[in-house]
């Protein structure tokens, strides 16, 4: 698999084509905090956001509800739990 993450500019330019707030775009990507959101979208730093975490983004801005409810489904009955409403 070929996988450059996008720069920190792009991230960025993708929160606010979005509107979201740092909460939220940690949220969509499954991080743990808006702080860690922040690491991410500092330039100093430019570690670069993994592709499942993207991937997982995208999918929940992209699709509908009951798509994503499809996905969750099916990562259940593979034998994960996760629920997307409660913080960790």
């Amino acid at each position: 698999m070929l996988y450059e993450p996008p720069s920190v500019a792009q991230l960025k330019q993708w929160k606010e084509k979005l509107g979201f707030s740092g909460a939220q775009m940690a949220n969509i990507l499954g991080l743990k905090s808006a702080r860690r959101w922040r690491e991410y979208a500092e330039e100093a730093k430019q570690q670069g956001i993994p592709p499942a975490n993207l991937f997982m983004a995208c999918a929940l801005v992209a699709l509908s509800p009951a798509q994503v409810d499809h996905v969750l489904t099916l990562m259940r009955e593979v034998g994960a739990t996760i629920d997307l409403k409660t913080p960790e």
